[in-house]
């Protein structure tokens, strides 16, 4: 009797199972398990895949944005290049205009003054600054010889030292070996123009009762056939008498800086005596300055 229970309940238990396991597998109820599964499943799964689409569009559009800041650094290099390019050319004019300028000027006092001239450019320096002395590139081919004068437009340079075929070396009146005869224009008073070792212009043997003061210009007085009478060579701004000597001197201010010298003039001709140049070349200045 209790045998054939337990036979009957096991026989109970295997036709639950088997109906359970046949109603899995029926399609009605796969469809409603899948149903319950994948609702939720699909929810989880939904999140990642939003924030993963997400983030393409933002790559997406962080990268057009990252083409475009290319494209613009791309666009202000060319800019950059052609505004550096520009400027380089806008410098190159205005040193063309100064050139051009000058020279004018140089061919304005050549048409002004009557005697023969030719210009030269500047073309190299003493290292030393032990004789004050300038290259030109105008020698013997052009008709510059050993004593010549040297000048600007604004006043006296120095004078032709040596000369070789193509170039010529200029001993600058700062030279202390460069001696030039001078007058004070507003007193008369003469004098000799000679540089010093520390590189300042001096007039010396000025009379005791000369009255030059600062202020007065000093130019060439033509007496030693180099310069023609006249031409400025610098203004006067000291004035002093020492005890050992009678005389007085003055230190001048040049009319120019010579260490920017770039062009001058030389006059060809060693005998110059008697001539007045400083006539077309004050009035040449006069131009200038207006």
């Amino acid at each position: 009797m209790f045998h054939s229970r337990s036979r009957t309940k096991k026989a109970w238990n295997v036709f639950l199972i088997l109906f359970l396991v046949g109603l899995a597998f029926s399609p009605f109820f796969a469809a409603k398990s899948l149903n319950v599964i994948a609702v939720p499943l699909a929810e989880i799964i939904k999140v990642p895949l939003t924030v993963t689409s997400s983030l393409e569009r933002k790559l997406e559009e962080g990268g057009g944005v990252i083409r475009d800041l290319i494209d613009l650094y791309n666009q202000n290099q060319l800019l950059a290049d052609e505004l550096a390019r520009m400027q380089i050319e806008q410098n190159r004019l205005k040193e063309i205009a100064a050139v051009a300028e000058r020279y004018r000027l140089l061919f304005d006092f050549k048409q002004q003054c009557p005697y023969s001239t030719v210009v030269a450019q500047v073309i190299g320096r003493d290292p030393t600054n032990w004789h004050r002395s300038v290259v030109i590139a105008k020698g013997e081919r052009d008709g510059v010889i050993a004593g010549m004068g040297v000048i600007t437009p604004l006043g006296v340079v120095g004078r032709v030292l040596k000369v070789n075929r193509t170039f010529s070396v200029i001993q600058l009146i700062l030279d202390r070996d460069n001696i030039t005869t001078a007058v004070v224009q507003r007193t008369r008073d003469e004098g000799i123009v000679q540089g010093s070792e520390n590189g300042q212009v001096i007039m010396k043997y000025l009379p005791p009762l000369s009255v030059v003061e600062p202020g007065d210009v000093v130019v060439t007085s033509g007496l030693d056939g180099r310069f023609p009478k006249g031409m400025v060579i610098g203004i006067v701004n000291q004035v002093e008498k020492k005890i050992a000597t009678p005389f007085k001197s003055a230190t001048l201010t040049l009319h120019e800086d010579f260490s920017k010298l770039e062009e001058v003039i030389v006059l060809l001709s060693t005998n110059v005596l008697g001539e007045r140049g400083g006539e077309c070349f004050m009035q040449h200045k006069d131009e200038r300055e207006a």
